[in-house]
C-alpha cells in the first residue's frame, strides 16, 4: 500500500456514519465537569458545549479499521439560541473520514447550549479541536 492518508474533506453535506463508538473531544480551555445546563459562567458554558459535542461524536468504522488517528479543528458559528449557522475545517487531521466527521458534528449535536450574555457576538464563532484516538488505555 502507498500512503494511507487521504485528501481532507471540505464540506459537511455527506450523511454521518452510523457507528456509535466515541472518543473524547479535546478542549484547551474546558475545565470542570460537563453540565447540560447553561449558566452565566463562560467556563461552565464551554464545558456544557463540549459535552454536547462529545455526546454526538462518532468514530468512523473504516477510519478505526485503518487505524486512522488525528485531531481536526473545526470553526463553527452559532446563533444566540444554539443553532449552528456554518462549519468549516480550520485544520485537517490528514484523513478525509475524520475531517468529515468533525465537520458534521456541530450540526448533528444542535441545538447547542446557548451562550451566556458574557460571550459577545451574534453569531458566536468558535474553533474546537476534535480528537480521534484509538488508544486502549
Amino acid at each position: 500500500m502507498a500512503d494511507a492518508r487521504e485528501q481532507p474533506a471540505t464540506t459537511s453535506s455527506a450523511p454521518p456514519p452510523s457507528e456509535t463508538q466515541k472518543t473524547p473531544i479535546a478542549a484547551a480551555a474546558a475545565a470542570g465537569g460537563s453540565s447540560t445546563q447553561t449558566t452565566h459562567d463562560p467556563q461552565t458554558w464551554q464545558s456544557a458545549l463540549l459535552g454536547q459535542l462529545e455526546k454526538f461524536r462518532r468514530y468512523p468504522s473504516q477510519a478505526m479499521a485503518e487505524h486512522q488517528e488525528g485531531t481536526p479543528r473545526v470553526t463553527f458559528s452559532m446563533d444566540r439560541q444554539g443553532h449552528v449557522l456554518s462549519v468549516i475545517l480550520a485544520q485537517t487531521s490528514g484523513y478525509a473520514q475524520l475531517d468529515q466527521e468533525a465537520l458534521s458534528l456541530p450540526a448533528r449535536a444542535q441545538p447547542l447550549p446557548p451562550p451566556p450574555d458574557e460571550i459577545m457576538g451574534n453569531p458566536v464563532t468558535l474553533t474546537v479541536p476534535i480528537e480521534f484516538t484509538l488508544s486502549q488505555n
